[in-house]
């Protein structure tokens, strides 16, 4: 088992056993199961301050010397540390929440600061307890922002979950599992032998 790949989940949810959390702890599970270590944070037990705008004013002090001292200044270093990301949200008004976009948005700061996200393999994960629309847009929000920032996306590493529950032709009503539900391990899975594989063979990004 190789202790040396180290992938975050962040739960962008307020629930710590949703649909949401119970699809990135699947993720991780199957990365766990390939032998890396793994690491849960739960992003509403955190506190992260709003993106500063520093950036429009003097881009040379946007970089992680100046970040102010709160919950993501801790995180930075585990950040950077890590192999793979995986980014869970549940779907708000077809986009992410509010607390994983403050996070995205922070998270500029390592783009600006030298590409810190280059290279490291990501996925992400958008889901919702209803049947509605919108999942698509959510994570595609994530997928665009961090891939601008130098993120491997790894394949089926966009996972959406619509929630709720179908009538078949008998009448009877039942959930479907989702594509992201079967993905998830899987991902986290592939997620660590691609971080492996990098490690022996790493590429001048």
């Amino acid at each position: 088992m190789n202790k040396k790949i180290l992938i975050l989940g962040f739960n962008g949810s307020p629930h710590k056993d949703g649909v949401v959390a119970k699809l990135l702890k699947s993720a991780l599970q199957g990365a766990r199961r390939a032998g890396a270590q793994v690491e849960l944070i739960h992003l509403y037990d955190m506190h992260i301050e709003r993106e500063s705008g520093i950036y429009s004013k003097d881009p040379k002090k946007a970089n992680v010397k100046n970040l102010p001292k709160d919950d993501f200044r801790v995180l930075v270093p585990r950040i950077i540390k890590a192999d793979g990301l995986i980014f869970a949200t549940p779907n708000y008004w077809a986009n992410m929440s509010a607390v994983m976009k403050g996070l995205v948005e922070r998270l500029t700061v390592l783009e600006n600061d030298g590409f810190r996200l280059r290279g490291k393999i990501a996925a992400f994960i958008a889901a919702s307890k209803e049947n509605e629309g919108g999942l698509e847009m959510a994570a595609m929000s994530m997928v665009s922002a961090l891939g601008q920032m130098g993120v491997l996306i790894l394949p089926n590493g966009i996972m959406w979950h619509p929630g709720g529950k179908w009538t078949t032709l008998n009448h009877k009503a039942h959930e479907s599992k989702s594509w992201a539900q079967e993905d998830a391990p899987l991902v986290g899975r592939n997620m660590v032998a691609l971080a492996e594989l990098l490690k022996d063979n790493p590429i001048k990004w």
